[in-house]
């Protein structure tokens, strides 16, 4: 997955994430991944189901990796730091096949 359809959940508001998610889409990206650390991912979960009950009716989860990274503290002092990286993609509606399109001469 590409670092330009990445969008991290961090301190900002939920609605700047549900933002980026909409603009990733309508900029032709088929898939986006949101991906959280810590405290952020339960909003991480709420940018997508805001995504999905608001904005893009058509939103697929397409997969949610779960995980945990050793990180280093200020102090110091090693941990870990669970994380969640949700893949988004778009249904696309295949009622028109390429058979079907006008005849641009008539």
């Amino acid at each position: 997955m590409s670092e330009l359809n990445l969008v991290r959940i961090g301190k900002k508001p939920i609605m700047n994430y549900v933002t980026a998610c909409v603009t990733l889409f309508n900029s032709g990206n088929g898939d986006i991944m949101v991906r959280a650390r810590g405290q952020a991912i339960e909003k991480a979960i709420d940018t997508v189901q805001m995504l999905r009950r608001g904005f893009l009716k058509d939103l697929l989860i397409k997969k949610i990796n779960l995980g945990s990274e050793d990180v280093t503290r200020f102090d110091g002092s090693r941990g870990n730091i669970s994380i969640i990286e949700i893949i988004l993609s778009r249904e696309i509606e295949e009622d028109v096949a390429d058979d079907e399109t006008p005849d641009e001469s008539a």
